[in-house]
């Protein structure tokens, strides 16, 4: 598959929204079913980071990464991504233990709680609970 076949995946086009949830509020960032198109990760993700980076924007994110592959470059975006906004805690979802052992290498820290979870109900839990 090209770029533009990606472009048309499920996943790409999938929206990351604000969700209220048990009293407070978690930025979902879906960045999952992109699968090896890296450029259109890091695309969507500086598309997005301008919404959940803002002051009203809540404090608590929650990255999907399922059915996505995870480079470096993405980890680093990420990252960039994150250091720019005091968040209270972060949660990732859709991680292999090799690719969570990078990220929480690459944010601790930064002041925030970094967690690795299952599915996106451990995350609200967690985020939220």
């Amino acid at each position: 598959m090209d770029e533009k076949t990606g472009e048309k995946l499920a996943g790409y086009r999938k929206k990351s929204f604000a969700l209220c949830y048990n009293g407070g509020e978690i930025w979902f960032e879906h960045l999952d079913g992109i699968f090896g198109f890296e450029e259109l990760v890091t695309e969507k993700l500086s598309c997005d980071v301008e919404l959940f980076t803002k002051p009203s924007a809540p404090a608590y994110v929650c990255f999907v990464f399922d059915e996505t592959e995870v480079t470096e470059k993405i980890i680093e975006a990420v990252k960039i991504a994150v250091c720019g906004k005091r968040f209270l805690k972060i949660a990732f979802v859709g991680l292999d233990r090799k690719t969570a052992r990078k990220f929480k290498k690459e944010l601790s820290g930064n002041g925030f709680e970094v967690n690795f979870l299952g599915g996106l109900e451990d995350a609200k839990e967690w985020l939220l609970g």
